[in-house]
């Protein structure tokens, strides 16, 4: 067996990391950021809380990285170069893509959610969130004044709102909540 290379360690590290994220995130969703422990998290990952703390500072910094990283990827959506051209097409994308996201990993909107009410957890979010809000307004401003649409920044957020709204209720109810009908409603409605 020929010894690894840089590029497999560094794949290695990364898959690890990837892994240890999401036990965390599930373990956050499910316990709380308060709730949970590093001894939770490593104990759940199968590695050691050594190990953990080789990738992470801190649970506050896994908690950090674990928001930044799904808010980063919202943002990379609402880059401003973008804004003259965003249309419908643009509009519903980004709707789809919000209710990909809800789908795929209703953990990370639970724990996103609960930290909106949780001061002592979300002082360690919050610098990220004005970017992030910023970011999405300001491309929909963009969008709806070239529509003609009256109140512009109030119509950006309140499809932001909406979105929220729809996140929390298909948290609450997985199964009852009619996500696919309620995109198509959004789709309609905000373009």
């Amino acid at each position: 067996m020929s010894p690894r290379t840089q590029k497999q360690f560094k794949e290695i590290r990364e898959e690890k990391k990837a892994m240890i994220m999401a036990t965390a995130l599930e373990i956050f969703a499910e316990k709380s950021f308060l709730g949970a422990s590093v001894s939770m998290i490593a104990k759940k990952a199968g590695v050691s809380k050594g190990l953990l703390y080789n990738y992470f500072e801190s649970k506050e910094d896994l908690l950090q990285q674990i928001i930044f990283q799904t808010l980063d990827s919202f943002i990379e959506l609402f880059d401003e170069s973008k804004a003259e051209s965003f249309d419908e097409n643009d509009l519903a994308g980004l709707i789809n893509f919000n209710f990909d996201l809800i789908k795929k990993d209703p953990h990370f909107w639970k724990l996103y959610v609960s930290l909106l009410v949780q001061p002592a957890a979300f002082k360690f979010i919050e610098a990220k969130l004005p970017e992030f809000i910023e970011a999405f307004t300001k491309i929909l401003v963009t969008y709806y004044q070239k529509k003609g649409v009256k109140y512009p920044e109030a119509q950006a957020r309140l499809l932001g709102a909406v979105l929220d709204g729809v996140s929390l209720n298909y948290i609450l109810d997985p199964k009852g909540f009619p996500l696919e009908e309620i995109k198509q409603l959004l789709i309609e409605k905000f373009k």
